[in-house]
């Protein structure tokens, strides 16, 4: 498991800040503007931070309560400075906290990949998780582990030449009663969900008991026992943080810039990233020249969309997406309150709200069909925001998860689509005359659905 309380490393007698909050910088004239912006929506309670320049400037963000403070230096920049003759990096370092474990990608650190993980085959999982994503400059890992195509590097050597970026603290000023408000709500909701969570896992415990008793007592009677009943639709949940991450890298790896070509969107679900472009000037050849050349990553198959070959597109390929199993634990009305409120908090109106079911056929007994209602949810949101932000603010929504996202290039705003499964006393049969899907619409922040739905 990732340490959550090992945010800093000693590495060679030096200690560096580890687990830092990484977003790419929209304007680097005005960065602490956006810094702000930042602790006050998404990182609330933050007050150290460091801006790493480059290829690609990004800020990190602290917290003195995790024993930061202003002048330590953050070890991931170092790391990133160290490496930066090839734009992606994926590596784990053995430290004496743990497995430090960092991705980079396009020059950018990725949000929660400058983590420090206690338990060495969980180090490994995610390693080889995102050695499914091609095309990585470096892949290091430790010797031991015996992985192809890897190498070890020392830590201590990378951060002796990386020169590290130090922390600074981030003047609150007026804010800081804000923020005390929003961490004692955030302590507190943390704090009844894992309440809530746990009766959910005493619940589970028990019907599990019950089953295996009506079990041994067919058994004794030498009946065969009935069958289990389908699987519940949130018994393979797309798993929001795996696709978020993926498809963040997959969805970075098209903007590279293409001469005479402009992307205009890239679209990444649990199967594929599919991305257009469309000619600006020059040749038709220059973007398949780009992929020949290294541009674009060799996995992209690219297709013209029209005879001119004025617009193409293409499409790579997801090999894994973890899936998860998480039982619903908050009724309807619960969720939208919980989800209108992020929204209301962020000063966003882009939030549309469906109500709908899913149908889960008993092809044994048609009669023990059942339908689960889930509330689905789509809402667009500015650049500076990426997916894994929108994974940490919805994943104490529990039975959560995205089946869509978008990356628009020409207004630099993210759109998501996804679905929040409803807690429910007993799942009702399905009725014959009902559709499998259907029901109101309800948006957020006041909005009409309608007026606030974004443009998919």
């Amino acid at each position: 498991m990732a340490g959550a309380d090992v945010k800093t490393i000693s590495v060679g007698g030096k200690t560096y800040a580890v687990g830092l909050f990484w977003q790419p910088v929209q304007n680097e004239k005005d960065y602490l503007k956006e810094i702000k912006a930042a602790v006050q929506t998404v990182v609330v309670g933050a007050n150290l931070y460091c801006l790493k320049k480059g290829a690609a400037s990004q800020y990190g963000l602290g917290f003195t309560t995790y024993k930061q403070k202003a002048g330590m230096p953050s070890g991931a920049s170092g790391i990133a400075n160290a490496l930066r003759d090839k734009s992606s990096a994926v590596a784990v370092f053995k430290v004496n906290e743990g497995w430090w474990f960092i991705t980079i990608r396009n020059n950018l650190i990725l949000s929660e990949e400058d983590t420090v993980y206690t338990d060495e085959n969980d180090a490994k999982e995610a390693f080889s998780s995102m050695l499914s994503i091609p095309d990585w400059g470096y892949k290091i890992a430790p010797a031991d582990w015996g992985i192809d195509d890897t190498k070890e590097m020392a830590a201590a050597d990378l951060l002796a030449r990386g020169q590290p970026v130090d922390l600074k603290s981030i003047d609150s000023g007026s804010g800081k009663i804000i923020i005390i408000a929003m961490i004692a709500l955030a302590a507190g909701w943390h704090f009844w969900s894992q309440e809530q969570e746990k009766k959910a896992a005493e619940l589970r415990a028990q019907e599990a008991r019950r089953r295996k008793a009506l079990l041994e007592a067919e058994a004794a009677k030498n009946l065969p026992p009935p069958p289990p009943p389908p699987p519940a639709p949130w018994e393979g949940l797309i798993d929001v943080f795996d696709i978020s991450k993926k498809c963040t890298v997959l969805i970075v790896n098209t903007t590279t810039a293409v001469p005479g070509w402009a992307l205009s969107e890239s679209v990444c679900n649990e199967q594929q990233v599919t991305s257009q472009w469309r000619r600006t000037y020059g040749t038709a050849g220059w973007i398949f020249d780009a992929q020949k050349f290294g541009y674009l990553p060799e996995q992209i198959t690219l297709q013209p969309r029209d005879n001119t070959y004025n617009n193409v597109y293409g499409v790579m390929k997801i090999p894994f997406i973890k899936h998860v199993s998480i039982e619903p634990t908050l009724a309807k009305p619960e969720i939208q309150q919980r989800i209108n409120d992020i929204f209301q908090g962020l000063h966003l109106t882009s939030l549309r709200l469906t109500n709908k079911s899913t149908n889960v056929k008993d092809t044994v007994d048609p009669s023990k069909s059942t339908d689960y209602p889930y509330t689905e949810f789509a809402f667009s949101d500015a650049a500076y925001r990426l997916p894994l932000d929108w994974a940490n603010l919805l994943k104490d929504m529990n039975s959560v998860e995205f089946t869509s996202i978008k990356w628009d290039n020409n207004t630099r705003t993210w759109s998501y689509e996804g679905k929040i499964y409803e807690k429910t006393d007993k799942p009702k049969p399905a009725q014959p005359a009902k559709p499998a899907e259907g029901g109101a619409e309800a948006g957020a922040a006041g909005t009409p659905a309608a007026a606030a739905a974004p443009n998919p």
